[in-house]
């Protein structure tokens, strides 16, 4: 009995230690489990207070029978108590089903996750994408009914190395849409695929038939609405071409200085290169700021 009281000195330590971890856990949870920390709490105080016992008997001050007297005392009070002390539920209340470790011990109504989240909708966790999602199709609708009343389109050739040809300005200083895309105005009764390549083969000399459609650009300014609408070139032919007012140079993707492009370049850029179909949707002030905008990542082309 002297090595058992020993061995109980020497380990319970790191037994209330994880009981401590776990009384932190069901603190942190908030509301949802008071009644389950309140009962890891006595569970904690009486574990301290057997452990204090068993170091009194190992050290002589205690005969060796409270050994047995004080858990006893102990196990009778939470049989008395056991509303408090155990309320736990191996069972979800509601469904019935077996409660995994985590259900176990977090409700203090004993109910599986599904059956909490059906009960408890205001506290379901909405994944950040789909909370941008809803902001997004909320905001969509005050876009309704509008109208551009220019169109381009904009075009980018991409190579298998990840290298994008970037059209340099060259009569602008330095700042916001020195770097940019091959631009081309849009008619109505035109291709658009058509004036992809046109465009692309104007300002740069490379030559391309049938380029990539990603997606579209609009942008609502003081004066004026306009769209682009936005081609990737991936297979291509020809010596690239500048001009007095344009130098096109090859940038890898992962180095593309994003300072001197139109402040939504970063937003829609990397990804339609990459393959992914964009919609994005700015307002501009008269600083030529954008204030408000929608990145929409679920169009269908």
């Amino acid at each position: 009995m002297q090595d058992f009281v020993q061995k109980v000195v020497e380990r319970y330590i790191i037994f209330l230690f994880f009981d401590g971890l776990l009384l932190f856990s069901l603190i942190r949870s908030g509301h949802k489990s008071k009644r389950k920390a309140l009962a890891v709490f006595i569970f904690t105080i009486a574990s301290a207070i057997v452990w204090v016992d068993y170091y009194m008997i190992y050290t002589e001050r205690l005969p060796m029978y409270m050994a047995f007297v004080v858990p006893a005392i102990l196990l009778v009070l939470g049989i008395i108590f056991h509303r408090y002390t155990f309320p736990f539920k191996a069972h979800c209340q509601s469904c019935g089903k077996r409660l995994s470790i985590t259900e176990f011990l977090s409700s203090d109504e004993n109910l599986c996750l599904s059956c909490y989240e059906e009960k408890h909708p205001e506290e379901v966790k909405i994944p950040r994408e789909e909370m941008i999602r809803r902001e997004n199709e909320e905001k969509k609708k005050t876009w309704e009914g509008w109208k551009p009343n220019r169109e381009f389109v904009i075009v980018f050739a991409f190579d298998e190395n990840s290298n994008v040809l970037i059209l340099d300005n060259l009569k602008m200083e330095k700042g916001a849409g020195k770097l940019a895309g091959a631009i081309g105005p849009l008619k109505s009764h035109e291709k658009k695929a058509f004036v992809a390549g046109r465009t692309l083969k104007k300002e740069t000399g490379l030559e391309c038939r049938e380029p990539d459609y990603m997606g579209r650009l609009n942008f609502e300014m003081p004066d004026m609405n306009i769209r682009f609408y936005v081609y990737v070139a991936r297979e291509f032919s020809g010596e690239v071409k500048g001009s007095k007012e344009k130098k096109p140079s090859w940038m890898p993707l992962k180095k593309l200085n994003y300072d001197l492009m139109s402040m939504d370049y970063p937003l829609w850029l990397p990804r339609m290169l990459r393959g992914q179909n964009v919609e994005y949707y700015a307002r501009v002030n008269k600083e030529g700021k954008i204030y408000d905008d929608i990145l929409d990542l679920d169009i269908e082309l």
